[in-house]
């Protein structure tokens, strides 16, 4: 090496900066946990399919997710981290639930909290109780989301444990909002965010404000919806996360459709599909279209606004 050279890599500069280095680096991600599994080295090989997991998730990367988890999984008996038989289980419920797969992602939320109580790991056993939380909600067992959430934050807060206690915090926030009682949702997202600021992660923060805000629009307070939502889809930004921030920009299009100001909704909602991807959620593609044709028929924009409904009603699990 020349002696100019430095002794380590330069750290990176923030979440976007490591999130970009992630990007560059592409399938070559999985390849590097199968040479950890081939070459023996077990414990590495889960360590980095677990490690890969969040950034693989907010990519809509789930198939390589998946890949990354299941060469993990094989070797898994050999490692000697016994956390990691229930981590991975974990990380394999986060990419079904990210990807609207809830029923699976129930199912190894379930074996994800068995591993963890054979074998003590009570961090690991309150991630798989936050994962059932959440995956029930879709499922519509409100009653056992509560009950789990509840659990994993007594669990997270006990721990120390910022990330899980906040973020168990805003999903009972969005039971409440989902059952119309967005002013207790606001207290908890109230409680949330600043835990999510102490950690300094832009996703957390911008999922909290994105969850908040909706609550804000459900009230009709259109100023307030939009100064979080700024914040939201900067956030989401600095974290790396197209599909969030894309959530994030159509509900601000919302919020100044709301207070009135109908090109910035138009522009918001535009900058919002040029967001999403090819691995993006139709059904937050759909949201986005869905309020594009209001906002073009609030312009009377009529043979635009019924495109935008018709391009919404072929996607996948649109409903009719």
């Amino acid at each position: 090496r020349h002696d100019s050279a430095p002794l380590h890599p330069p750290r990176f500069r923030d979440w976007r900066d490591a999130a970009d280095w992630l990007d560059g680096a592409g399938g070559e991600l999985v390849d590097v946990v199968a040479h950890a599994a081939t070459a023996g080295e077990s414990d590495h090989a889960c360590w980095i399919a677990e490690a890969l997991v969040d950034h693989l998730v907010r990519q809509g990367r789930y198939h390589e997710c998946r890949t990354a988890l299941k060469l993990a999984l094989a070797c898994v008996d050999d490692a000697t981290d016994r956390r990691m038989p229930s981590s991975l289980r974990n990380g394999m419920g986060t990419a079904d639930f990210y990807q609207g797969r809830y029923r699976q992602a129930h199912d190894w939320f379930t074996d994800a909290l068995r591993a963890a109580r054979r074998d003590d790991e009570t961090r690991e056993q309150a991630r798989a109780l936050a994962g059932l939380g959440a995956v029930q909600l879709p499922l519509g067992r409100l009653a056992d989301a509560v009950a789990h959430l509840t659990e994993a934050a007594e669990l997270g807060a006990r721990l120390d444990d910022d990330w899980l206690t906040g973020m168990t915090t805003c999903n009972l926030g969005v039971i409440h909002a989902q059952e119309g009682r967005h002013g207790r949702a606001l207290e908890h997202y109230a409680a949330a965010l600043p835990l999510a600021e102490k950690l300094g992660s832009p996703r957390l923060i911008s999922k909290t404000l994105c969850a908040a805000a909706a609550s804000h629009l459900a009230l009709g307070d259109h100023t307030s919806a939009r100064d979080a939502l700024r914040t939201a889809a900067e956030q989401a930004g600095q974290a790396g996360d197209p599909q969030l921030r894309a959530t994030s920009l159509s509900r601000l299009a919302a919020a100044e459709h709301g207070r009135g100001d109908l090109r910035a909704a138009l522009a918001l909602h535009h900058e919002a599909l040029a967001t999403l991807n090819e691995h993006s959620s139709t059904t937050v593609e759909i949201e986005i279209r869905s309020r594009l044709a209001h906002t073009y028929t609030a312009l009377g924009r009529h043979t635009e606004a019924e495109a935008e409904f018709r391009k919404a009603h072929s996607l996948p699990g649109a409903t009719t």
